[in-house]
């Protein structure tokens, strides 16, 4: 009978134990407030807030066999990295007011983005049709930086050098349509203020539309001329 008094008293108070533990850790800046999940969340928040780039997602990834950080109760925050940037394997400090404590992690980052990549081999000079172009997403830590990411900024553009299948364009190898070539003839538009005189000249140099060219003149004379359109160009006073 004793024993079973002692037994029923000693589970009532185990059981309030574990209630008076709960509510306690249930208290404000009592609660452990990032746990194993926790501290991983924070470190990816930080590293989105590191990246300016629109279209641009940020993925960790951390190494299952490195120690996982210990409890904080509050004040948990990243303090790093110790690099300055967000790219490969960066090391992360995280910060702990209560109880205080450093803690250093390694995480691999990577910043993944859509690309525009050439769909087949391409030769200098081909104006770039949706055809021609596809969408790939790629890890922008290690992609060299000045690709197109738009389809909108490629389509329509000539390229100035030969292109493998799956090379990236880059913006720096764009540029206009060829619309007049040299040799062709042109209707020269001179435009001033309050009159209109059209001519005709040569083409002297191959040019896309709002492209500078020299222009010969009947009479001989060279002028610079802009490109409007196919076989058109104009000159404003």
């Amino acid at each position: 009978m004793m024993r079973s008094q002692l037994s029923s008293r000693l589970w009532l108070v185990c059981a309030w134990a574990a209630l008076c533990a709960g509510l306690w850790a249930a208290l404000p800046g009592h609660a452990q407030t990032r746990g194993p999940s926790g501290w991983q969340s924070l470190i990816e928040t930080h590293a989105e807030a590191q990246q300016v780039s629109a279209g641009v997602r940020t993925v960790l990834e951390f190494s299952p066999d490195e120690p996982a950080p210990p409890p904080c109760r509050s004040g948990l925050r990243v303090a790093g990295p110790l690099q300055a940037v967000w790219r490969g394997r960066v090391r992360v400090q995280l910060q702990c007011s209560q109880p205080v404590w450093r803690w250093t992690v390694t995480a691999k980052v990577q910043r993944l983005g859509q690309v525009v990549q050439a769909q087949r081999a391409l030769a200098s000079g081909t104006v770039l049709q949706p055809a021609d172009l596809r969408l790939v997403e790629v890890d922008f830590s290690v992609e060299p930086a000045g690709a197109a990411t738009r389809l909108d900024e490629v389509v329509g553009r000539e390229i100035s050098r030969p292109l493998r299948e799956g090379s990236a364009i880059a913006l720096n190898v764009l540029r206009a349509a060829t619309v007049i070539r040299s040799g062709d003839r042109v209707s020269v538009r001179l435009l001033g203020s309050t009159f209109e005189i059209l001519s005709e000249g040569v083409a002297q140099q191959n040019g896309g539309a709002g492209d500078s060219i020299r222009v010969k003149m009947a009479d001989g004379k060279q002028i610079t001329a802009e490109v409007v359109s196919s076989g058109e160009v104009t000159i404003r006073l």
